[in-house]
């Protein structure tokens, strides 16, 4: 129960000993590295695709670069998709 948890330091360390050592849970570089990438004039078309980043919602810029997971058919700013892939796996 989270109320039994022990936030102190010593609590921490004695959950570390339990759990051992904490590994990032982030998408590897590589796998991002490999993502289509481009920038939002390169495939942006008028009227048929999305004028604001799915992410941060801020329209997009002509110059932004921009991200796609394979399989979707959503672009991203590239450090929105980059800061998501990072917390994640």
């Amino acid at each position: 129960r989270d109320e039994d948890f022990d936030f102190s330091y010593e609590g921490l360390i004695t959950l570390s000993s339990i759990l051992g050592d904490v590994k990032p849970r982030g998408t590897p570089s590589d796998v991002i590295a490999s993502l289509p990438r481009g920038t939002y004039s390169e495939w942006a078309r008028p009227g048929a695709t999305e004028e604001r980043c799915p992410i941060c919602l801020d329209d997009y810029e002509a110059t932004d670069p921009c991200l796609r997971i394979g399989g979707c058919s959503h672009w991203f700013h590239e450090g929105c998709l980059q800061v998501c892939l990072a917390c994640y796996q």
